[in-house]
């Protein structure tokens, strides 16, 4: 069994009456999840948690063999965005309810990332940060389908408008990557609170300086900052580390 440095913490954006996101890790199953609920909904806390429980309990009942398997992956984001949906559909009040959910899964036959929508995962190593996943807003596609260019890109207004959500469509595609994690390299799970207050660099710098004091010193000095940066949005991460095997 492969062993991990685990840590995460969320909170409440300054500007934020309740927290949307939810992240949640469980090292025995080698399976790491992240979920932003869409802001402004009065179900977006419930649908990170419905999603990242959902898709978290799908997983623990199947068999380790299969856990990577991409049609297990893909049945479990089903699932969750299921479970989503039914919770919409049931209360008016909850109509057009979503969120992001990413996560990463590792086991002995191999690791993968699964993803939907704007929170991202980063890898660290050798004194590197690379993003790993690729954000699902509608900006981001139409940039990367030269629709826009990167300059006209910031003068318009649709970098919260996510183009795949869990939840608010009957079925929804997510990113499935082969994931390549060798002892003591690391993952950074991000909602968008994190990645929109910090840049890549200040992130990247912040590993580098507390590495050596593992998951949780690297946790809580992302965050801290973060939070000195007046955030406006709620603020989510997960760090692990992977350790060798038992």
């Amino acid at each position: 069994m492969t062993l991990f440095d685990w840590s995460s913490l969320s909170e409440k954006g300054p500007h934020h009456e309740r927290n949307d996101d939810d992240v949640l890790g469980e090292p025995g199953y080698g399976i790491f999840v992240i979920a932003d609920g869409m802001g402004g909904r009065p179900g977006g806390s419930q649908a990170s948690r419905v999603a990242v429980r959902t898709f978290m309990d799908h997983l623990r009942r199947v068999n380790p063999a299969f856990l990577t398997d991409e049609g297990v992956l893909c049945k479990a984001v089903a699932a969750a965005n299921k479970a989503v949906l039914a919770i919409a559909q049931a209360e008016p009040l909850m109509a057009g309810m979503g969120t992001t959910l990413s996560a990463a899964v590792i086991a002995a036959q191999g690791s993968r990332i699964v993803h939907v929508g704007d929170s991202r995962i980063y890898k660290f190593t050798g004194g590197r940060l690379e993003q790993l996943t690729e954000d699902h807003t509608v900006i981001s596609e139409l940039v990367a389908n030269r629709m826009v260019t990167d300059a006209m890109a910031k003068q318009l207004s649709l970098d919260n408008v996510l183009s795949r959500a869990v939840g608010t469509r009957p079925h929804v595609d997510p990113d499935i990557y082969d994931l390549s994690l060798r002892p003591g390299e690391w993952l950074l799970l991000a909602t968008d609170g994190l990645t929109k207050a910090l840049p890549d660099a200040k992130l990247q710098a912040l590993f580098a300086a507390h590495e050596k004091a593992g998951a949780h010193a690297v946790c809580q000095a992302m965050m801290q900052e973060a939070l000195a940066a007046s955030p406006l949005d709620n603020v989510t991460l997960g760090v692990l580390r992977t350790l060798g095997k038992s």
